[in-house]
């Protein structure tokens, strides 16, 4: 006898199907969101540790710099993580791209262009390992974001192949 075939559920519009997520194709779905949740995760201890840096040699930021931190370096790539595992992760990927971005600009600049107590080489008095912490932690901060943006901008070049190729199909 005949199967009666269930149809396709209607997609919302910009929602990524498993297929057109790019399962199949140079990165997966699941690799990109195990792949997110690890850069977040670093870098968020990073982050912290920066931040600890930052208090113990009582360098302080002006509070619109502190919004930045707190919204595009901290809370922005976790959202943007947790967006990944929604139908919105096309969404989540740029949001990840454009976070990560902006902390490397951001950090990159205060850290080691402008003059200033928050770049490296201008430090407040302090003690030899609160310097060496500080100086270590924007490095690192330095290399993850750099890192994560070049894998936000793979992911939104896989997720933009993977839609044309299910367009087309």
């Amino acid at each position: 006898m005949w199967k009666r075939r269930n149809p396709p559920k209607a997609e919302a519009p910009g929602a990524m199907t498993r297929q057109a997520a790019g399962f199949g194709d140079a990165i997966s779905l699941g690799v990109m969101r195990s792949a997110t949740m690890a850069l977040v995760a670093v870098h968020l201890g990073i982050t912290l540790w920066h931040g600890a840096a930052h208090r113990s040699l009582d360098v302080t930021l002006p509070t619109w710099k502190q919004a930045f931190v707190y919204i595009v370096i901290l809370v922005a790539p976790v959202i943007a993580a947790a967006l990944l595992w929604t139908r919105h992760a096309v969404s989540g990927a740029w949001l990840f791209f454009l976070s990560m971005l902006g902390s490397f600009l951001f950090g990159a600049y205060h850290h080691y262009v402008l003059v200033s107590p928050d770049n490296i080489h201008h430090l407040p008095a302090g003690g030899a390992g609160a310097q060496s912490s500080f100086v270590a932690s924007a490095a690192m901060l330095a290399i993850i974001e750099l890192a994560a943006a070049m894998y936000g901008a793979f992911c939104l070049g896989a997720l933009r192949a993977a839609r044309e190729k299910a367009e087309g199909a």
